[in-house]
């Protein structure tokens, strides 16, 4: 057997300093770049902050290719005397389109007019840099179902992002040019704005904003080709893992769908979040860092399903899902209760097995923090604040 060759070690440090300087940014809302992705459960997780996603060196590179590719095209297609390409708007920032409060938001590539084409019609456009597989596809794609319904049978992640613009922006013309990777082969395709189409996506938008519990599974198969490589995987399959703690994961945090009821200043109309437990509008610090009352939303505890819940005393009990142990989450941990009290930041590191058979591992966290469990007077120390991992700064 030919061992494989090393890798060149300049390249490993590359790869390293690629990961190391990506600063991994947690979407405040909905995008429109990927309403038209087929799982509805994977956006809904995605909004409600689950967890921060890591894309690896190879993802990084591909996504730097692909904006390296814009101002290249860009440039392309203003060599052409005719073409009239905005890439910004009058305020000297990329075009954006917002609707739903804010909670629904999406950044357009440009706005451009003069094609040669279509010289009389302003068209949305976008730029996408894609393998050579892909761009074959594409090219196949046009010719069996022409140019005008050839996005639709490609890739309906593209169509639902080139609709929502469309929609929002008033445009009838959707202009997507293609390049492969390094922008050595171009093509492009021309879409028509379908009304049920933008429709369809705004509501599908609407829903994954506003539900208060996760959306169905695509498949009960983690193996799935589409749940087989989601970074979501293991919070609908696995069942062992539970979501971070901050708002969009507490069960009292609400999306602010009336832009009148947000609080002045910088929060209206920017897809603002309310607690309802201390009525109040939060702010993007507050929403990172959660406080001490917070309680799961039940779904992102998939390991037991919802006993009881007590609104006075600010508890959700459950059941694990074999039904041989209950816990409760709460305020405080108090594990010489029956059931045991979890705060929700010490339910991040326990699963089914933990709550049911090992007591020596619960001990072993408690050794972190004394205050885990009461002492013979019934006393505790503060509220701890151990295993938190926090999400990465907006």
């Amino acid at each position: 057997m030919k061992l494989p060759e090393p890798r060149d070690p300049t390249l490993e440090a590359v790869d390293r300093a690629i990961v190391q300087s990506n600063r991994s940014e947690v979407r405040t809302y909905v995008g429109a770049s990927e309403i038209g992705h087929p799982c509805d459960r994977r956006l809904w997780l995605k909004y409600h902050w689950v967890e921060p996603e890591h894309i690896d060196a190879t993802g990084l590179r591909n996504i730097q290719d692909g904006f390296a590719g814009e101002p290249v095209m860009a440039d392309r297609l203003k060599a052409v005397p005719e073409v009239n390409l905005k890439t910004e708007g009058p305020d000297g920032k990329q075009w954006g389109v917002s609707a739903h409060a804010g909670h629904f938001r999406g950044h357009l590539d440009g706005a451009i007019k003069g094609l040669l084409q279509a010289p009389k019609t302003w068209h949305v456009w976008e730029h996408k840099q894609v393998n050579e597989k892909r761009f074959r596809d594409l090219e196949r794609k046009k010719e069996k179902f022409g140019e005008k319904n050839a996005l639709a049978a490609w890739n309906e992640t593209y169509f639902a992002q080139a609709q929502v613009y469309m929609g929002l922006t008033k445009s009838k013309r959707h202009y997507l040019t293609v390049a492969s990777a390094g922008g050595r082969q171009i093509t492009s395709v021309r879409t028509d704005f379908q009304k049920i189409a933008f429709d369809v996506y705004m509501e599908k938008a609407k829903y994954i904003i506003e539900s208060p519990e996760a959306p169905q599974k695509v498949s009960a198969k983690g193996d799935y080709f589409i749940c087989k490589w989601c970074h979501f995987n293991k919070f609908c399959h696995e069942e062992t893992t539970t979501a971070q703690v901050n708002c969009r994961t507490c069960a009292h945090a609400t999306p602010i769908m009336d832009e009148k009821s947000c609080a002045p200043g910088k929060l209206a109309g920017r897809g603002a979040w309310r607690c309802e437990y201390h009525s109040k509008t939060l702010t993007l610090k507050e929403q990172r860092k959660g406080c001490g009352k917070h309680l799961f939303i039940p779904d992102l505890i998939p390991w037991a399903h919802v006993a009881q819940m007590d609104k006075l005393s600010n508890t959700i009990t459950y059941a694990t899902n074999n039904k041989k142990m209950r816990f409760v989450n709460a305020e405080k941990n108090d594990w010489t209760a029956r059931p045991k009290h979890f705060t929700s930041k010490d339910l991040q590191h326990v699963d089914a097995y933990n709550i049911e058979n090992d007591d020596t591992f619960l001990e072993h966290m408690a050794r972190f923090d004394p205050s885990i469990i009461s002492n013979k007077k019934g006393k505790r120390g503060a509220e701890p604040l151990p295993f938190d991992d926090p999400l990465p700064e907006l």
